[in-house]
């Protein structure tokens, strides 16, 4: 998850310059968050090292749904109610017509979900947008298999392998590794449990946070379990649970998550975003997560 955050923060700042790009990985959670996370950086209005920072307006209205600078391909309707939709060549037109016009914002992002599902007359209609967008335009195509995508689209974009991170990071976990994270994953569950003492959250963090980079992946491990707590019952329901430390907080003991209000997993999603990007400016990464922990619990 932190090599998947700073590969965001470089494309966001210009290091890893594109206008095209596969993300290969399966469909799901994981992939459509590393998405929406990489258009919020791209369309931040931060300054650079800080994005995306998920509190300016823009990266608000990419988590939103409601960025007019983020734009999907359509799929058209079956032929029947039982066949499923999927991408025409007017899906791709229209598609294309919309890129031409232009970003509001810093860019102008196309996404295309299942992008391995295209056929080959849609692929083709799609080539010289991929090797010759307009000005500010980002395509990002999302695939299971990129291989399923014909060699022209995959020679015009810059490939991320979702799985290449992940692995990567779990080839580097020894047993001391495995006991780190655990501790964090405790620490995080004390962050959004409304009853914990400031004190017990207090010697946790001195004893077991000694980095900026400790601070960082602990509130990954927080956001990331807040996002999937939000996809639960009580989230479908709208219910508010009023507190972190229920069925929506994560369980060291089995490792799961449950559910909780979503407006009140999005309030602790914008404050660890902004504590985030508070470290990363160099503020004292001890005080930041303390003042965190008092905010959650205000």
């Amino acid at each position: 998850m932190q090599e998947l955050n700073r590969l965001v923060m470089n494309i966001a700042d210009g290091a890893r310059a594109a206008h095209a790009f596969v993300v290969e990985g399966m469909a799901g959670e994981a992939r459509g968050a590393f998405i929406r996370g990489l258009a919020k950086g791209l369309e931040c209005e931060a300054d650079e090292g800080a994005r995306p920072c998920g509190r300016c307006p823009s990266c608000r209205q990419v988590e939103a749904g409601t960025s007019m600078d983020v734009v999907y391909m359509k799929k058209s309707p079956g032929a029947s109610k039982a066949a499923a939709p999927s991408y025409k060549v007017r899906d791709a037109a229209d598609f294309i017509e919309r890129l031409n016009m232009g970003a509001y914002g810093r860019f102008l992002i196309g996404i295309i979900e299942d992008a391995d599902s295209l056929n080959e007359v849609v692929q083709n209609k799609l080539l010289k947008t991929l090797e010759e967008p307009a000005p500010g335009t980002i395509l990002i195509l999302a695939a299971s298999n990129r291989d399923n995508l014909l060699s022209t689209v995959r020679s015009r974009c810059s490939d991320i392998r979702l799985s290449d991170y992940v692995a990567d990071e779990e080839a580097e976990q020894g047993p001391a590794d495995t006991a780190k994270n655990q501790h964090f994953a405790e620490i995080a569950h004390m962050l959004e449990d409304r009853k914990t003492a400031f004190h017990e959250f207090r010697t946790a963090v001195d004893k077991h946070i000694k980095s900026k980079d400790d601070a960082l992946i602990l509130l990954d491990i927080m956001e990331d379990d807040l996002r999937l707590g939000m996809t639960g019952a009580n989230a479908e329901s709208g219910a508010d649970n009023g507190s972190f430390g229920g069925s929506g907080s994560y369980s060291p003991q089995d490792g799961s998550s449950g559910s909780i209000a979503p407006q009140v997993a999005a309030s602790c999603i914008e404050l660890t975003a902004i504590a985030r990007m508070d470290i990363r400016r160099d503020m004292a990464y001890a005080k930041a997560l303390k003042r965190l922990f008092l905010e959650i619990n205000a």
